[in-house]
């Protein structure tokens, strides 16, 4: 009955809800312990044998073990207990205590409350290689990135500040007289976002950039500064691409026709802090249109039907008058074009050639593309008559990039065919009408070599070589009062050296390089985005360093 009533006390004190004290634990501890050597020793004395003889040397001895256990287990119980006393305070949970944690409760519950808002939208949040929203089953996501490029140029050129004979009137601007020109430029500063709706077969992607007026002419001053009025948003990608099955997929919008490897890399995954002048003027660049692609694990091939290309061949002067980026419908000036790449990848995964560049500890990857474009149509010449036959665009590329984990290696050749019985050239203000005329036929190529090469995982250095050359079956087809002033016959010929600190991969990356021209300058080349300026001077000195930041 004792032993019951101990067990019930014990029993009571723990089930009423109430946090023992050390002092209420010390008091139970006798007790407790005496109880349990009585429940321990009453199946011995309430043995048979105790009725009926005395206990044996071999019981007597079990319950000595058994004395001398509890004994152990109560010396272990008190001197907890004195530990516990030693304690400052006389309770375990001390208000100072229950104080801190229901601060951290209540914070734990103000997160949860954050996390239930978007779970009561059915959306998820945070950080992967980009900020991102998505919905919990991931049909629904939305991607947001953007990019900052700072950078400072200048450019030098040698026997330059001295009036020039030989150049009529209007002069050629881009053929300044200045020596040295330097400065800072933000010409990329862009974002986008992209993501899939209804699963993962409907992918969007939009982009623009905030794009800094690089209007030059041919012939005239400069027309304007219009830096505070420039930095618009001009939109650059806009599309929506289908998955119609494991290999095929179809693309609708405005994107970068099919056609050049080195414009097709994103500007943030470039090797060189800029591309080369090659691709910028015998590349054909964004355009409006729906494109057919079809991949599989070691063969890419695309076919584009599009508005036309961007005619930069020769600044300027357009060889065949399509600028289709961001034009309206009734604005075009091609009939039909069709671009088309096809990729044989050898080695590698398919990621590792959306960059120009190859980290130390990447696989051996290999690849190799051809492209071609084709085009005609007559330019937009408002209310002029334009009597002539439409311009034929034609296009050839070929390009092989190797990925040593840790060094690259590529190499381009572009060639361009053009019959422009109806070529214009653009006032340096871009304003007015212009007046077709017939050049003829023309032909550009121009060649690409770089290499890369990483010092340790945070120091590449490159180097590029560019080479090419634009010129016309009848220079004389060329309004008199241009003829000296563009299409020389000069080679482009320019060599780049530098080198890229990753500061985190790509993400943060600085640059520096050193550019220096072995030729005249035409100024069909001339291009402001890489501090390239047309001269008819040798030895120009390109200097370029640059600050990448990607979100």
């Amino acid at each position: 009955m004792r032993l019951r009533m101990r067990f019930a006390f014990v029993s009571t004190y723990w089930s009423s809800g109430r946090m023992p004290t050390r002092t209420s634990i010390s008091s139970c501890i006798a007790p407790l312990s005496l109880s349990v050597a009585v429940l321990c020793c009453a199946p011995i004395f309430a043995s048979p044998q105790s009725s009926s003889s005395p206990p044996s040397a071999q019981d007597v001895q079990a319950l000595l073990e058994r004395v001398s256990q509890l004994e152990q287990s109560n010396s272990t119980l008190q001197n907890q207990v004195a530990e516990l006393k030693s304690a400052p305070g006389e309770q375990w949970l001390t208000e100072q205590r229950a104080s801190e944690i229901r601060a951290i409760v209540e914070d734990v519950l103000a997160d949860s409350s954050t996390r239930n808002t978007l779970q009561d939208g059915g959306l998820t949040a945070g950080w992967d290689n980009g900020f991102f929203l998505k919905s919990p089953d991931s049909r629904f996501t939305l991607n947001v990135g953007g990019m900052i490029q700072a950078r400072w140029m200048g450019s030098y050129i040698s026997g330059s500040g001295s009036n020039r004979s030989g150049i009529t009137e209007p002069t050629v601007w881009a053929l300044d007289n200045a020596q040295k020109v330097y400065g800072f430029d933000a010409s990329q500063t862009q974002l986008w976002v992209q993501g899939n709706l209804f699963g993962p077969d409907l992918e969007y992607k939009i982009k623009g950039n905030f794009a800094s007026t690089d209007e030059y002419g041919i012939s005239g001053a400069p027309f304007l500064n219009t830096g505070p009025s420039s930095g618009d948003f001009m939109l650059l990608d806009a599309y929506v691409r289908w998955h119609l099955m494991d290999e095929w997929s179809l693309r609708v919008g405005q994107f970068k026709l099919p056609f050049m490897r080195e414009t097709l890399v994103e500007d943030q995954n470039q090797l060189v802090l800029e591309r080369s002048a090659i691709s910028e003027h015998l590349g054909v660049g964004r355009s409006q249109g729906i494109e057919l692609t079809y991949m599989d694990a070691d063969f890419r091939w695309s076919l584009a039907f599009s508005d036309g290309g961007e005619d930069n061949v020769a600044g300027q002067m357009q060889f065949f008058g399509s600028q289709p980026l961001n034009s309206p419908w009734d604005q075009i000036s091609t009939d039909y074009a069709f671009t088309s790449r096809a990729e044989w990848k050898f080695a590698g995964g398919w990621n590792q050639f959306t960059h120009m560049t190859s980290p130390i500890g990447d696989e051996y990857a290999l690849l190799g593309g051809v492209g071609t474009h084709y085009q005609q149509g007559d330019p937009d010449t408002g209310t002029e008559s334009n009597s002539g036959d439409a311009n034929t665009w034609f296009a050839l590329t070929g390009d092989v990039s190797a990925m040593y984990g840790g060094a690259t290696l590529f190499g381009s050749f572009t060639y361009v065919y053009g019959s422009s019985p109806s070529a214009t050239i653009m006032n340096s203000a871009n304003l007015g009408t212009p007046t077709p005329f017939d050049l003829g036929r023309s032909d550009s190529w121009g060649t690409v070599i770089q290499a890369s090469y990483y010092i340790d995982p945070k120091w590449e250095l490159y180097t590029r070589w560019e080479y090419g050359l634009t010129s016309v079956e009848d220079p004389s087809a060329i309004p008199g009062q241009y003829q000296n002033q563009i299409l020389k016959s000069n080679h482009l010929s320019l060599i780049t050296t530098g080198a890229n600190w990753y500061l985190d991969g790509e993400d943060v990356k600085v640059s520096f390089d050193f550019g220096i021209t072995t030729t005249a300058t035409d100024a069909n080349w001339y291009t402001p985005n890489a501090a390239l300026r047309a001269s008819d001077q040798q030895d120009e000195m390109i200097f370029r360093t640059q600050l990448q930041l990607v979100f």
